[in-house]
């Protein structure tokens, strides 16, 4: 099954990086009015992500999550609760947070001038955003992303199971 395109709207972009980082090509803009993103959500067919429940009811979209809660643990819980009941999978390769794009393993040398000299010389494995260059790399903040998704995801399999 294909995974879920995904569109938020300006209250959730804390949100959207989460669901990039857990590989969900997810477009996200701090300023873009009502019709524009119900128009491009119809349009490259993504699900609506909002809390505005007046958007919902105008019933100009029928393809959408409408997310309850201001705590972004919470947030992405929802949103990862809806995926597992539709039958997709939770983690896929991850996006650029900046820009969404694709990002893709790149060789050592070739980041020399793009990070901190100490990050180059304690690390060994790079990666680089296609869409916007930025470079990635398995640092200390990668082990607190890994517990948080853990943990979400532990409540979700105890909240599926009940």
């Amino acid at each position: 099954m294909t995974a879920p395109l995904f569109i938020a709207d300006a209250m959730l972009g804390s949100l959207s990086k989460w669901l990039r980082i857990l590989g969900f090509d997810t477009l996200y803009f701090k300023n873009i009015d009502d019709n524009e993103l119900i128009r491009i959500a119809k349009c490259e067919q993504r699900i609506l992500l909002t809390r505005d429940t007046r958007l919902v009811k105008s019933k100009r979209i029928n393809c959408y999550i409408l997310i309850n809660s201001n705590n972004i643990s919470e947030q992405l819980k929802e949103v990862l609760l809806w995926l597992k009941k539709q039958g997709f999978n939770i983690i896929g390769d991850p996006r650029c947070i900046d820009c969404n794009g694709e990002i893709s393993t790149v060789d050592r040398k070739s980041v020399i001038n793009s990070v901190p000299e100490h990050v180059f010389v304690n690390f060994n494995s790079f990666f680089r955003c296609q869409k916007c260059g930025k470079v990635y790399w398995e640092g200390s903040h990668r082990k607190s992303i890994e517990k948080k998704i853990k943990n979400i995801l532990g409540e979700i399999d105890t909240n599926w199971k009940n």
